[in-house]
């Protein structure tokens, strides 16, 4: 184990700046805390246990350009659609030219597409345990976890990412962790684990990215007295986490519930805002759009969210999932039933951000001790809006 001297933390963050981005836990003009690039003198915020939002978004983007397309006239098919970028013909073959004209591009026109992935080496730092687990949580569906899809882009940006977490020293009353099989000082997902003691930090690297990483002649072996302490400091924050639900049983009771009444109930409160799935460090899931403008287009990925009435509207116009109650027992299904049935794993860590930014104070802990546990048999409720 290692250990940084707090006086040290600006030049070690310097000189990681000095080779890739840093992106770290800022208070703003406003007071709130945010994850954002860290530029030498800009102080770090770890005395707030949660930064507003997860770091998520700097590797799954709230919005990006992952394709770029335009026409070329024949003859100038290679060029490009934006000078910065190599561009890719799909449609200079005969074959392919034809049956484009079929479908209204012109025989004299090929389609040039430029793939768009910029990755930059980048360090996050001062994430906490939840937020380096949720990372993990998005690898299993990005990554070709079970055979599935690979996704180029996110990939990309996450093997140019290095973790750096701090153990929680005084978890909040929303925090759920323990519950969910993580704690105030795991290490999964994370490539180093920082542990605040006495004058500073006690370090431990987790992976090869952390070892490279405390090189760096900032840090000098941890005295013993200091390793004692950052081991006091992770059993006491894990004392301190309330247990929240049992896990025994919870998949096959929400699969016994779907139709229970008791989800409408629930529901009653929730404005379908969306805010918990924008707060989670897990939720994933996107929309795809083309824009496109005199013959040149953009393909764009953002964020979206299953409360959203829209998510799983269908183009004959039908919709699954039409009521608000439906969208809200999709959130909790998903994460303790249908993720764990696909990738052996849950998708929620516990952060508890989306009780605490909830606009009507829903808590997952209470919509799973509910429905996650054995059910009466209650008569069907009516009238349900949308």
């Amino acid at each position: 184990m290692k250990f940084l001297a707090q006086d040290k933390l600006q030049a070690f963050l310097g000189h990681l700046a000095g080779e890739s981005r840093v992106v770290a836990p800022v208070k703003g003009d406003d007071g709130v805390v945010l994850f954002r690039p860290w530029s030498p003198g800009t102080e770090v915020e770890l005395d707030v246990l949660l930064p507003k939002q997860s770091a998520k978004e700097f590797v799954l983007r709230q919005s990006e350009t992952y394709l770029r397309y335009g026409y070329a006239m024949e003859g100038e098919a290679a060029a490009q659609v934006d000078d910065s970028h190599e561009a890719k013909v799909v449609l200079d073959d005969p074959a392919e030219r034809k049956a484009a004209q079929d479908t209204a591009v012109t025989a004299h026109a090929a389609l040039v597409v430029e793939p768009v992935n910029d990755a930059p080496a980048q360090v996050i730092f001062g994430l906490r345990p939840c937020d380096a687990r949720g990372f993990v949580q998005m690898d299993n569906v990005f990554g070709g976890y079970g055979g599935f899809y690979f996704d180029p882009y996110y990939n990309a940006k996450r093997e140019a990412t290095t973790l750096v977490a701090v153990t929680c020293r005084d978890p909040r009353s929303t925090c759920f962790c323990t519950s969910v099989q993580g704690g105030p000082a795991s290490t999964e997902g994370a490539d180093v684990l920082f542990t605040q003691v006495e004058g500073g930090f006690a370090v431990e690297a987790l992976t090869d990215k952390g070892e490279t990483l405390l090189a760096s002649a900032e840090f000098v072996d941890a005295a013993q007295a200091q390793v004692l302490y950052a081991e006091t400091v992770k059993e006491t924050a894990e004392a301190r986490v309330d247990a929240a639900f049992d896990l025994e049983g919870i998949q096959e009771h929400l699969r016994a519930n779907i139709e229970d009444p008791g989800w409408h109930d629930l529901a009653m409160r929730c404005i379908s805002c969306g805010t918990c799935t924008y707060v989670c460090p897990n939720c994933y899931c996107f929309n795809i759009t083309d824009e496109m403008v005199e013959g040149r287009g953009e393909r764009i990925r953002t964020w979206d969210n299953c409360f959203n009435p829209s998510y799983t509207l269908e183009t004959s116009g039908h919709n699954p999932r039409d009521t608000k109650s439906n969208r809200f027992r999709n959130r909790f299904s998903h994460k303790f039933w249908y993720y764990p049935e696909k990738y052996d794993s849950l998708l929620c860590s516990g952060c508890g951000r989306c009780i605490t930014h909830c606009p009507t104070r829903i808590d997952i802990r209470e919509v799973l001790s509910v429905m996650g546990s054995e059910r009466t048999a209650v008569p069907a409720t009516t009238g349900e809006e949308a």
